[in-house]
């Protein structure tokens, strides 16, 4: 699954359901930077009649404060990406009629001063993370997180779930292939996970969505600009859609992994 794969232009953008949105087919000379043009649309109004309007969904950016997460080409932070990818996503399911609540909105985490003191912070960042989920009721959860690796070679999108969750598997499978549509070459699948503290803990419609390696210098470029962000936001913005306008997908046998 890791391994050299050929850069490929991104051909087509996210149009299912954008209104007066400006062409993102550029002429042939521009293809090469087609992802990098800002989307200038908003979300399709009649979106607010479909399943998503009224769910708590609740977008949680991954990292923060002194913890950068992933470091990239040219420095890039995941804590970084991971925030601007959220904000956006937030924005988009506020304008499809969702009830969002962010984990962080700032370059910081949720650890209290007493996990810092017990030198805890990253558990009591998670604990924090998970104290906002419990606070009321959702009907999902998505972590945004980079990826990163040894060598620049690997690259590609991947959403995370965890193995006993079927409603989990279920949105991880939308998602992933809203990212092969939208985003830069992929050819990763969705993966089952067993010990993530987050998807662990929450039931329901939970995943951790990598967008993408920094280590990998196309995506690293891509994924530091706000277009290419917008893509990726809007790619999961779709996928929560389709999730939630799809009641075989909300009804799934509870014995299905």
């Amino acid at each position: 699954m890791h391994g050299k794969h050929r850069h490929v232009p991104l051909a087509f953008a996210a149009m299912a359901m954008l209104v007066g949105a400006t062409s993102l087919f550029p002429p042939a000379q521009e293809a090469r930077a087609a992802w990098f043009r800002p989307l200038q649309h908003k979300v399709n109004p009649s979106t607010q009649s479909t399943g998503i309007q009224g769910k708590v969904i609740v977008v949680d950016a991954g990292h923060g404060g002194r913890d950068s997460g992933a470091r990239g080409v040219g420095g890039i932070e995941e804590k970084q990406i991971a925030l601007a990818v959220a904000q956006k996503l937030a924005r988009y399911l506020q304008q499809g009629g969702a009830i969002v609540i962010m984990t962080r909105t700032a370059d910081t985490d949720l650890a209290t001063e007493r996990d810092r003191a017990m030198k805890q912070r990253h558990l009591g960042d998670l604990r924090g993370r998970l104290n906002v989920v419990r606070r009321q009721r959702v009907d999902a959860f998505v972590s945004v997180h980079c990826n990163s690796a040894p060598s620049p070679d690997w690259r590609g999108a991947q959403v995370l779930y965890l193995k006993t969750n079927p409603h989990a598997k279920q949105l991880a499978t939308i998602m992933q292939e809203a990212f092969r549509s939208e985003l830069l070459p992929t050819h990763r699948d969705i993966q089952s996970n067993r010990t993530l503290f987050l998807l662990k803990r929450i039931e329901g419609p939970t995943v951790l969505a990598e967008i993408g390696f920094v280590s990998n210098p196309d995506e690293a470029r891509a994924l530091t600009t706000g277009a290419y962000q917008e893509r990726v936001a809007f790619a999961m913005y779709q996928a929560l859609v389709r999730y939630f306008s799809d009641p075989a997908a909300q009804h799934v046998a509870e014995g299905a992994g």
